[in-house]
């Protein structure tokens, strides 16, 4: 059962990955540049051994950060990141990062299950990737 739940959770993350990606209609807006790092919190954390992957929803962190995270998602749904842990030890991570069309203010971040383990709650910081 286990299995099969956990390739429920990689064929969903692909499925809102596709969705998001494609049906915006808004011009996007523009989001600082690279170096220009957003304040996130995760909400729910999965992690798909078969499919090799974890996938986070995710929101902003503070107040402040609500704006730019809005433009990030927005501007660059289904760009790479980078996403930096509040953790020192964990160092810098790629994922593909998402906008959830369906769910306002949340965005859904796609890792590799090789990145640190992120719990429920857990806040880190995405930053666009450099090309």
């Amino acid at each position: 059962m286990r299995l099969r739940t956990g390739r429920l959770w990689a064929v969903l993350a692909l499925l809102l990955a596709w969705a998001a990606k494609g049906a915006s209609s808004e011009p996007p807006r523009q989001f600082g540049n690279a170096a220009e790092a957003v304040a996130c919190r995760a909400m729910e954390v999965h992690t798909d051994a078969v499919g090799r992957m974890t996938v986070v929803v995710f929101h902003h962190a503070e107040d402040a950060s609500r704006g730019a995270l809005a433009a990030l998602l927005r501007a660059h749904s289904g760009d790479a990141v980078d996403v930096e842990l509040d953790s020192l030890a964990s160092g810098k991570w790629r994922g593909t990062v998402f906008r959830l069309r369906s769910c306002f203010g949340r965005g859904l971040l796609l890792l590799p299950a090789s990145a640190p383990p992120l719990k429920e709650g857990a806040k880190f910081r995405l930053r666009l990737a450099a090309p």
